[in-house]
């Protein structure tokens, strides 16, 4: 009986501990969401401007139809997925027929100084004017060049790229 006592008295506080830090962790959460969730909006919209300059945008179910002097030029979109240390977010620029405007990575988890590297220009100018079918590394039948040292990272995101731009390509037809 006496062990019995002696959890319950244990337990009691460690129970309304965890209360308390769900409960805090909510608040948290819920007061931190609308901040979040607008500089979330703020990254895709500069990244907009960045794959397809001068044009305006309508937003479609999971694309952006870009506009240039009310003519739609091509689409943009979010191309998201696994890199070597986490998740890769692309904006992606692609004109009608296929071909990559441009990219712009809008976040990234790689190693810092290598797999980083996939979000610098000398890296990401590669793939404009890139047809859908290109965009791998060239080891891999692309036209892509890998960093080096950071070949998971590169691979990544040409996957990444490639994949997200064959689904919008089959979503616009």
């Amino acid at each position: 009986m006496e062990s019995v006592k002696r959890i319950v008295r244990i337990s009691i506080p460690l129970i309304l501990i965890c209360i308390v830090s769900g409960a805090t962790l909510t608040v948290s959460n819920d007061m931190t969401k609308g901040r979040i969730e607008e500089v979330e909006e703020r990254k895709i919209n500069g990244s907009l401007s960045i794959v397809f300059p001068g044009a305006s945008f309508n937003k479609m179910d999971d694309y952006y139809s870009a506009m240039i002097n009310g003519e739609e030029m091509g689409y943009a979109f979010v191309a998201e997925g696994s890199g070597y240390s986490g998740t890769i977010k692309t904006m992606v620029g692609m004109y009608q027929n296929g071909t990559i405007s441009r990219i712009h990575v809008i976040s990234q988890l790689e190693t810092p100084g290598l797999g980083t590297q996939i979000a610098e220009p000398d890296f990401t100018n590669q793939f404009s004017g890139k047809r859908i079918e290109d965009i791998r590394l060239r080891r891999d039948g692309g036209l892509i060049d890998s960093i080096t040292g950071a070949t998971i990272s590169s691979r990544a995101i040409t996957e990444i790229v490639r994949t997200r731009a064959e689904e919008v390509m089959n979503e616009t037809r």
